[in-house]
């Protein structure tokens, strides 16, 4: 009896898919979907093919009348989950987080290949799949290998469509990216040719949608199915600030199991890893930022106090996780704060304009007290007081 070992690596998990005679065995994060496939290539007249998980059948089909029977268990757990392939009768678990063994059977007038089982291994998945990031960024979509086997099949797709945008066939000598639809990611797609990973450069807005990818073998019975949901806003990543002001460099998402880190160059300013409680602030080896910099411990965006015209003008974050990476690149300009000259001639002015208007306020107070009493107490001939100025007199002269 033949038996093959196949290990790759996946989040934190090692999963280890075994291949002996009749049984499978594979693990799978929770949330992603894996297709357990039944070794037909075409289903035959009367054939049927059953699906078995714990004991209840889930899912059937023959070729008598050419449709699909899909049985849900009564407490509704493969509800609007599963999907069947109408020529091989693979079966397609989407979403899953049910751990246990799948039985395939298939009966046929011919000779019927035995009962295969399929054991899953559901394991725990504590992050996101949907990550938002800014336009212009550079982002990983991560496949989980450490290594891509020869027999292995890796194919990337983009959107509702499911339009192929690379792929990997090692045994085919294939190893290709595409423009994707309306050729939007022209000369954007790299491939990792050891992850066989996904890179997109300069990411833009149309790029927002859904991203797929398959991961087979030749040697195996499962196809596992990782899919990335991305948003790309568009967002200012360049600020200006005055000399002595703070500035925020924020983040728009952060999960569970990121690593965060703020660099310049190649020197880390500060990391964060949420899942191990670590939050860091570096000195830097000539200490320019000492007692300068603070970490939001929630959104992990990095805060810069008493800005320095020294200071550098391009920052990078890099968010790392097994599922995604993003590299970003933000500017920050300083310019030059006002002088303790320019200050003082501010203070001098503001009080010399206060001192104005009290003078004035004060004048126009007395020539109105003036006008009143000389209202109030008019002489018997009408002249003057002699105490009124001539514009006073002129004035009452008018109103008169």
């Amino acid at each position: 009896m033949k038996s093959a070992v196949i290990v790759v690596l996946f989040r934190l998990f090692t999963i280890g898919v075994c291949v002996d005679g009749n049984e499978e065995s594979v693990s799978v994060a929770e949330g992603d979907s894996v297709t357990l496939k039944s070794g037909v290539t075409e289903i035959q007249t009367d054939d049927e093919i059953e699906w078995w998980f714990s004991g209840s059948k889930i899912a059937t089909i023959s070729r008598d009348d050419g449709g699909i029977s899909l049985s849900v268990k009564p407490d509704g757990s493969f509800r609007d989950r599963l999907q069947l392939n109408n020529q091989t009768g693979d079966l397609k678990i989407s979403n899953i987080r049910d751990s246990g063994d799948y039985k395939l059977l298939i009966t046929s007038p011919r000779d019927p290949p035995p009962e295969m089982t399929f054991t899953v291994k559901v394991v725990s998945a504590d992050e996101v799949k949907s990550l938002s990031v800014m336009e212009g960024d550079s982002v990983t979509l991560q496949t989980g290998l450490t290594d891509i086997q020869r027999d292995a099949v890796i194919r990337w797709r983009f959107g509702q469509q499911k339009s192929l945008v690379a792929e990997i066939n090692r045994k085919a000598g294939i190893f290709k990216t595409f423009d994707g639809p309306d050729e939007r990611f022209r000369d954007r797609l790299h491939l990792n040719n050891q992850t066989g990973s996904l890179n997109i450069t300069n990411i833009t807005i149309t790029d927002s949608g859904l991203y797929e990818v398959e991961i087979s073998s030749t040697s195996s019975k499962h196809t596992i199915h990782k899919t990335f949901t991305v948003t790309v806003s568009d967002a200012v990543k360049s600020v200006s600030v005055k000399k002595g002001e703070t500035v925020t460099l924020p983040i728009t998402e952060i999960q569970k199991d990121d690593l965060i880190l703020w660099m310049f160059g190649e020197i880390v300013l500060a990391e964060i890893h949420k899942a191990a409680q670590r939050f860091y602030i570096s000195d830097v080896p000539d200490k320019s930022f000492r007692n300068r910099l603070q970490l939001d411990h929630q959104t992990g965006s990095l805060i810069i106090t008493d800005t320095r015209t020294t200071d550098p003008e391009e920052y990078y974050l890099k968010i790392s996780s097994s599922r995604h990476i993003i590299n970003r690149r933000i500017i920050v300009t300083v310019g030059p704060g006002l002088s303790p000259g320019a200050i003082a001639g501010i203070v001098v002015g503001v009080l010399l304009g206060a001192a104005a208007v009290v003078v004035v306020g004060v004048i126009y107070y007395r020539r109105r007290s003036s006008r009143n009493v000389n209202r109030q107490n008019p002489t018997s001939n009408g002249a003057q007081d002699p105490g009124d100025h001539v514009n006073e007199g002129t004035e009452l002269t008018n109103a008169s």
